[in-house]
């Protein structure tokens, strides 16, 4: 699967950055749960999908393009191990379920939505 990086104002807009959501992750079980996940809740944090041209070189994107990671798989999604390639299933899987997790918390909400 390939993507196009696309250019223009709208792909430059400031950050969010959000503590409660970096601060929620504490605690929470890993997302990722890639082979080594150490299956722990002590190294939990929120992880940065650093690919699909969300970010530049030396930029995080959004925290809600973030999945919620045990020390080991955050390792393995910001190449800092060797391993095999991680898929675009798992994190897709780990970014829905922390999605779900911010939503249920009330840390995330879409305008005009309704519980």
């Amino acid at each position: 699967m390939s993507f196009i990086r696309l250019e223009g104002p709208q792909f430059k807009t400031p950050p969010c950055v959000s503590k409660a959501a970096r601060d929620f992750a504490r605690g929470q079980t890993c997302t990722l749960r890639l082979d080594g996940c150490n299956g722990g809740t002590d190294t939990t944090v929120l992880a940065h999908i650093r690919r699909y041209g969300w970010a530049g070189v030396g930029q995080k994107p959004h925290d809600f393009l973030a999945v919620h990671a045990c020390q080991n798989c955050h390792d393995l999604l910001d190449s800092r191990s060797a391993s095999a390639p991680i898929g675009d299933d798992d994190i897709l899987r780990a970014l829905g379920e922390t999605q779900s997790r911010l939503y249920a918390a009330g840390l995330l909400t879409l305008k005009g939505s309704r519980k």
